[in-house]
This record gives C-alpha cells, structure tokens and sequence, in this order.
C-alpha cells in the first residue's frame, strides 16, 4: 500500500495586454530603427559603414528576441508528501528553481480572502506569485503560505486546487485554514 501524496499542475502565465503589445510595438520600433539606422549613415558615409550598423543591428534584434521570449513561461507546482516545490519553466526549455520548502515548516497557509493575509504579506521579505495571472485576484481559489527561511520570510501565493487541501491538512493542521474537507472523485466508478 503507497501512502505518498503527491499532487502536480502547470500554470501557464498570462501577462494580459503587455504579454500582447510588447512583441508587436518593439518588434515595429525595431524594424523603423534599423531601416533608419542602417539607411542614413550609408548614405551621409557610404559603404564602409554598413558592418558596424549591421552588427549593432543584429544585437538589437537578439535582444528583442530575448525580451518577448522571457514574457513566455509556467510554473510546474509540485507536492510530494510535505515537499511543496515551484519551478518556473522560461519558454518550456529552461527551468529555474525558485523555492522549494516543507509544508511542516509553513507558518500560515489559506486564502487570501482572511483578514490577515495583508499583515502577513506585509511582514514577508518579498514574495512569490505563482497564479496564471500577473495581479492575482483576490478570491478563495488563490491561496497563499508564509514560509520562514534562514532568517526571512516569504510568501508563495498559488491557486488552490481542492487535492492540495488534503495534503495541508496532512503535514500541517495547526497552521492550514479550516474548511469543509473535499469529497474525493472516485474515479472507478464510472456510471
């Protein structure tokens, strides 16, 4: 009989109207850029100029590249047992760690729709937003944990899912928020 609780999700990052315009408008800034900064100095110079203009050109459209493609990424939310990890996937090739921490060590975990999640929050070091959206909506599907480390405090703020309350309840019952435990799916039974 495994006793393992595990739960896993990917959450795609919307950055909503600036996930839009900022591809379009500097890729368009980019292009009237080089046609002006390729165009002039030939003619005021002549030919000699064009590699100088041309290389500077190509940094430019490398950075660009860069920049729209950071603007692309998830967070793998990963829990198994009490280990409660987020990795953020940057254009689904790099991954970079950002916590990793025991749901026994949380000094608080609920929704950030109690009283005390601004004191919490104000009392954290920084924190980390792990929803789908860049300004998380405060309802009761977006939760948060207060996590000491080393001497700070940080908070993880993520969306619920009802699977993850199990798993709180299990590792952490003093410090979860109380609320009606989830019925679980059988999935066998198929009618």
């Amino acid at each position: 009989m495994n006793n393992d609780f595990t739960f896993e999700e990917s959450v795609h990052r919307d950055n909503g109207k600036m996930g839009v315009l900022f591809p379009i408008l500097s890729v368009s800034a980019l292009i009237i850029f080089i046609f002006f900064f390729n165009l002039i100095p030939i003619v005021v110079f002549g030919q000699n100029i064009i590699f100088v203009t041309g290389m500077i050109s190509f940094g430019l459209c490398y950075l660009v590249y860069r920049a729209c493609r950071k603007l692309k990424f998830d967070y793998e939310i990963e829990i198994i047992n009490d280990s409660f990890s987020i990795t953020k996937v940057i254009a689904q090739k790099k991954r970079m760690e950002l916590c990793d921490f025991s749901i026994k060590e949380c000094e608080h975990i609920g929704p950030v729709t109690e009283e005390r999640f601004i004191d919490d929050k104000f009392k954290c070091d920084f924190d980390f937003n792990c929803t789908s959206k860049r300004n998380f909506e405060v309802n009761d599907d977006t939760w948060y944990a207060i996590v000491p480390a080393q001497g700070f405090k940080y908070a993880v703020i993520f969306e619920f899912r009802k699977p993850m309350y199990k798993i709180f309840r299990r590792f952490n019952p003093r410090n979860v928020f109380i609320m009606p435990m989830p019925k679980e799916e059988d999935e066998d039974n198929e009618e």
